[in-house]
Order: C-alpha cells, then sequence, then structure tokens
C-alpha cells in the first residue's frame, strides 16, 4: 500500500499542476489541456507496458525499480534547474515536456506491478479484496497529501522549481518500500 501511495503521490502532484505550470509560463489554455492530457495519457501506455512485460516473465521488483528510477529521473529533469530569477537555467521546454512525459510512462508500470502482486502478498484468497482496498486507500492519501505539499513548497521557493525534491523523495522511498514488498527480488529483478 505504501509502495502505492508514493506513486500516486508525485503522479497527482505533478500531473495535477501541470496547468498552472503551463498557464505561469504563458502557454495558452488550450495547448496547456492538451499538452496535460497526453502528459496524462502516457501513464496508460505505462500500464499496458507493465502488465505485458509481467506476461512476459518480466520481475515485479525490476518493474518497480524502472517505473521508480523514470520517475526519478523525469521528475528531476522537468524541474530542476541552477540559479534563482532571471539567472536559473534548466532544459529547454520541449525537453522538459518530454521529462514529464517520461515521469508518466514510466511510472505507469509502477500500479500494473502493484496490482498483480496484490494477489500474491494477500494473506490469503479472502483478503485479496482488502489488500486492494488498502491499497487504493493509500493511493488516495498519497493523492491528497502531495499536491499541498508540492503547492506549499513551490509558494516558499516562488516557482516549481522545487517540485523534484518532492518527486525525487517519493521515489525512493517507494524504491525502498517495494524492495521489502518482493523479497528474494534486487531492484535488477535477479534473485538476492
Amino acid at each position: 500500500a505504501a509502495v502505492f501511495a508514493m506513486y500516486s503521490a508525485q503522479w497527482m502532484a505533478v500531473i495535477g499542476f501541470l496547468p498552472a505550470i503551463y498557464a505561469e509560463a504563458g502557454v495558452p489554455a488550450g495547448w496547456s489541456a492538451v499538452l496535460t492530457a497526453l502528459a496524462a495519457a502516457t501513464n496508460i501506455g505505462g500500464n499496458v507496458l507493465g502488465g505485458r512485460l509481467l506476461q512476459r516473465g518480466t520481475a515485479p521488483g525490476r518493474l518497480l525499480g524502472w517505473g521508480f528510477a523514470a520517475m526519478a529521473v523525469g521528475g528531476f529533469a522537468a524541474f530542476a534547474q541552477l540559479g534563482q530569477g532571471v539567472f536559473a537555467t534548466g532544459l529547454p521546454p520541449v525537453l522538459r515536456y518530454v521529462a514529464v512525459c517520461v515521469f508518466s510512462f514510466g511510472g505507469g508500470v509502477v500500479p500494473a506491478t502493484l496490482f498483480v502482486l496484490a494477489v500474491r502478498v494477500a494473506p490469503g484468497p479472502s483478503t485479496v479484496a482488502t489488500t486492494v482496498g488498502l491499497m487504493q486507500q493509500a493511493s488516495a492519501l498519497g493523492q491528497f497529501v502531495a499536491p499541498p505539499v508540492v503547492a506549499w513548497l513551490a509558494h516558499r521557493a516562488g516557482g516549481w522549481q522545487w517540485t523534484w525534491v518532492v518527486t525525487l523523495a517519493c521515489a525512493l522511498v517507494g524504491g525502498w518500500f517495494a524492495r521489502r514488498l518482493v523479497p528474494g527480488h534486487t531492484a535488477s529483478g535477479a534473485h538476492a
């Protein structure tokens, strides 16, 4: 459940604030809507890819590692910058958008993997629904908590440039919990 909370927290915080970020950058509302929808839709592709890779025998630990790594790298590339104000430098806007899409697509393998694992890690057949329910509740908690944290951070920093700290923290904590969820597997998927 904690793994799903760490995934959903950062995903909602990034994708949910894209329209505001684009508005501040002067992107017209129509384009902002299209860009946000496309970035969110890439997550569907990640979900489908995760399911297909699981069907082909890819280790769940490996997929969770890949997903959280993509979210960490994508979140950092999308938001990190050097300097402040007019002296701030970061990736060009197109590459930042690509990074958001990598974040969303790569993160998409996480829920696909967790739903498969929920059936496997449930204490028994009669507790599968409860296990999935707890996972969903943790997802909702992550979606509820992270956006205000990111908004507070952006307000304090005067911009979105420190958002990557939250996404990186969520990715690291999610990866840490994932390693404990899939005993006997390393992040690379090899048996320990």
